[in-house]
């Protein structure tokens, strides 16, 4: 595996773990953040290990903002062939009241947890049309405990999961392959938020197998796996490493 993998939201807990992890298998890395802070202590550490990397200052909300910085990556590293995007699916405060005003403000936080994978894959997928080659990764961050976390990353996941199947039917002919990684407590089950593990005690498990996962879903072996929700546990969750809908 090499080349340029960008990874939007890679300063921090899984997109870091992502980001060293395909450093690790020969990419250089751009790393793209609101706020360059922790994502420079990343840079740090993949040029220690020899690979490449920059980090660029970018609103990932915004398609213009992020395509500005994708050309930007260009320059500095080349053409990128892999785009990592990590979404965070909450948390939203507890205690809301049942009114129009709560309902406004998850509505809100869903919109502000969707709008970066979209606006990063719109700008990421015409760049990777030029090469008819490339690999575009949806990961989704665990989400903390509580209610309002739950209640709002069903609707985050169902958007990011339907976003994916559209862009993998549309990118397919072009050799463009789109999956979604994401916690599998978040999956849509019967299970009411008390009984699931609380993010915390799993996050750094999760990360590693985040960047396990994605590191297969670039490589050459997964050139025919896209459109996949595929959800990923901590083992010491109870639950298996991998599973695929």
């Amino acid at each position: 595996m090499t080349g340029v993998a960008v990874v939007a939201g890679g300063g921090e807990h899984t997109g870091l773990a992502v980001a060293l992890r395909l450093a690790a298998g020969g990419c250089d890395i751009a790393l793209l953040e609101r706020e360059l802070t922790a994502a420079d202590k990343t840079a740090g550490r993949i040029e220690e290990s020899g690979r490449r990397c920059i980090t660029v200052e970018a609103e990932l909300t915004d398609t213009r903002s992020v395509g500005v910085a994708l050309g930007q990556v260009r320059t500095a590293l080349g053409s990128p062939t892999v785009l990592v995007t990590c979404v965070g699916l909450g948390p939203m405060p507890d205690g809301l009241p049942a009114d129009e005003s709560a309902d406004e403000q998850r509505y809100a936080a869903v919109r502000r947890a969707l709008r970066p994978a979209f606006a990063c894959c719109q700008a990421g997928a015409g760049r990777l049309l030029r090469h008819r080659w490339g690999r575009i990764v949806i990961v989704g961050e665990p989400v903390g405990p509580g209610e309002h976390g739950w209640l709002i990353s069903q609707p985050v996941l169902a958007g990011l999961s339907g976003f994916t199947r559209s862009a993998a039917l549309e990118l397919a002919r072009s050799g463009i392959t789109v999956n979604l990684v994401a916690p599998a407590d978040c999956a849509a089950d019967s299970r009411a938020p008390a009984q699931r593990p609380a993010a915390d005690d799993s996050a750094g498990s999760y990360a590693d197998g985040v960047a396990h996962v994605t590191e297969f879903l670039v490589s050459e072996q997964a050139l025919g796996v896209t459109g996949q929700e595929i959800y990923v546990a901590a083992p010491r969750a109870g639950v298996p490493l991998l599973h695929e809908r």
